[in-house]
This record gives structure tokens, C-alpha cells and sequence, in this order.
């Protein structure tokens, strides 16, 4: 049984050895000496390239991506000047496609990288051309964005914490303010005094004191003299 096994398992990766090599024999178009002499044509023709007039000229027909990209090449052209030698060079191969990478100096002490990807037939099918930068150039910029974002939110934080804690402020005016209009409606309003009307009382000042000399025999009114009235209701 272990013997059958064996030399399944052996059949297997004969074929799928073999699958393997079929492959790459028909995938001739992706040799990679042929692709990366063309990728370096291609790298130095793009030094020579006129991309500003190509801007000029078909700049309605370009899309904005394509003309932003196109304007970028020329500021590259500019910045860098002209091709000085290729440095290092890559090569990666997928299933129908490859990749062909360049690092070039330029007069100007710059360096640049341009990324040419082939099809199947080896055709051409995208480029593109950017700064090179060094692995610590990388990490710093990384580092320098993770900084900015940790930053960002702990400022963010920062501000929430603050708005939080004024809410405790706000609740203690509003009740201050609760309060002082509950006082003030506990508050009785102030009796209205009524005018008093001197005539009537002169009338029973007169009443009372003619009242009170007829009930005494021995005193005249013009002795007496009322003081003060106390109403009782």
C-alpha cells in the first residue's frame, strides 16, 4: 500500500513538473533578455520623448489621470535631464504577463525607475516612471506618517475630552438659572394698596363722635377727639 502510494505521489509531480515546463516553453514571447532589451529601448527613448508637446496636441482627448501624469514626465525631464546609465535592473515573470524594472542615474545626480509591463505577446501594455527611493528614505516617510496620524488622533481625542467636560459646566448654569426663576415665581407679589377715601372716614369720625356724646350726658362733643377706627369684620 505504502508503494502504491509512493508512486502516485511521484506521477503526480512528474506531471505537474512537467505541466510546468510546457508552460514556460509556450510562453516564448516573455523571454527576459528580450523584454529587457526592449525596456531598456523604451527607457532611453522616454529621456528623448517630447511629452509637453504630446500634452499640446491631445490634451482634449486625454483623460485627467493621463495628463497629470503626462505634465509629471515632463517636470521629470526637466528636474533630472538626460539619461546617464542603467544601475540595476529586475525581472518578474507571472502566469501570461512580466514586469521588466530599470534604475537609471541622470545628469543631474537624480535617479529614477521606470516599471515596464508585457503581455502575453509581449507587447507593451503599462508603464510608468517614478523618484527612486531608498529603503531608509521609505521608512522615513512611513514613520513620519504614522506619527502624523497618531498625532491627528490624539488631538481628535483631546478635543472630544474638552467638549465632554464642559457639559458639566452648561448643566450647572442651566440649573442655576432654573433655580433663580423658581425663586423669583415663589416670590408674592407686592399688595395693592387700595386709596383710601378720606372723606368717608371724616363722615364716620363725625358719626362716631356725635354717637358717643349722646350717650354720655355730661360731656359735650367738643371735647372728644377719635384717635384712631379699628374695623372688625
Amino acid at each position: 500500500m505504502k508503494k502504491k502510494l509512493v508512486l502516485m505521489l511521484c506521477v503526480i509531480s512528474c506531471l505537474i513538473f512537467a505541466t510546468g515546463c510546457s508552460l514556460t516553453r509556450e510562453n516564448e514571447n516573455l523571454n527576459e533578455k528580450k523584454l529587457s532589451e526592449n525596456a531598456e529601448a523604451f527607457v532611453t527613448q522616454w529621456f528623448s520623448y517630447d511629452f509637453a508637446a504630446t500634452v499640446e496636441q491631445y490634451k482634449d482627448q486625454m483623460t485627467s489621470d493621463q495628463a497629470e501624469s503626462y505634465e509629471n514626465y515632463v517636470k521629470m525631464q526637466e528636474e533630472h535631464g538626460a539619461m546617464k546609465e542603467i544601475v540595476d535592473s529586475g525581472f518578474s515573470l507571472a502566469s501570461d504577463t512580466a514586469s521588466v524594472t530599470k534604475t537609471v542615474t541622470t545628469e543631474k545626480g537624480g535617479k529614477l525607475v521606470f516599471t515596464v509591463t508585457y503581455d502575453k505577446n509581449g507587447e507593451i501594455s503599462d508603464w510608468k516612471a517614478e523618484e527612486y527611493q531608498s529603503i531608509g528614505e521609505i521608512m522615513g516617510r512611513a514613520g513620519l506618517n504614522t506619527v502624523m496620524s497618531m498625532a491627528i488622533v490624539f488631538l481628535v481625542l483631546i478635543f472630544i475630552s474638552l467638549l465632554i467636560s464642559c457639559f458639566k459646566f452648561i448643566g450647572n448654569t442651566q440649573n442655576k438659572q432654573k433655580v433663580q426663576e423658581e425663586v423669583v415665581a415663589e416670590v408674592p407679589a407686592a399688595p395693592v394698596q387700595e386709596e383710601e377715601n378720606l372723606v368717608d372716614d371724616l363722615e364716620l369720625v363725625a358719626v362716631i363722635t356725635a354717637a358717643i356724646a349722646a350717650a354720655s350726658e355730661n360731656e359735650s362733643a367738643d371735647g372728644l377727639v377719635v384717635r384712631s377706627i379699628v374695623r372688625r369684620s
